[in-house]
């Protein structure tokens, strides 16, 4: 057939049945044939034991943040276009007063577990912090 020359139906009838004559194809050649299916599964898996950490390991326990600083955290965590924005933002989203969230937020960026949960921005905020106290 000519290169972009599209073949009419009966064509394609008389292709079908070309199809149906065709051998099945050959199984792979050599030593390696398909296990039965029972011997393709995996063995059940076994629990692996706990890990303990050794004395010279810091270990450190879960987050001891509450779920309300832990979304402090999260939403200060984002980054606003306008700041009027984010004020309402704060009264709808966490349902506070601009004021109480910052609050909150000053005194829980210097928790330890904060700045686990969130590195960057404790330290940018402690960062700024910083820089307001050295100008007055």
């Amino acid at each position: 057939m000519p290169p972009g020359h599209r073949p009419t139906k009966s064509v394609s009838r008389a292709r079908q049945g070309d199809e149906e004559r065709l051998p099945a194809p050959r199984p792979a050649r050599g030593p390696q044939e398909t296990p039965p299916p029972a011997a393709r599964e995996a063995p059940p898996r076994q629990p692996s034991p706990q890990r303990v950490p050794r004395e010279s390991e810091s270990y450190q326990p879960e987050s001891k943040l509450s779920a309300q600083e832990s979304r402090l955290l999260a939403f200060e965590a984002r980054w606003w276009r306008a700041s009027g924005a984010k004020t309402q933002a704060i009264s709808d989203e966490l349902e506070l007063t601009p004021e109480r969230y910052y609050q909150h937020l000053a005194r829980l960026i210097d928790h330890p577990e904060a700045a686990a949960e969130q590195p960057a921005v404790v330290r940018r905020l402690r960062a700024a912090r910083d820089q307001r106290r050295a100008e007055r």
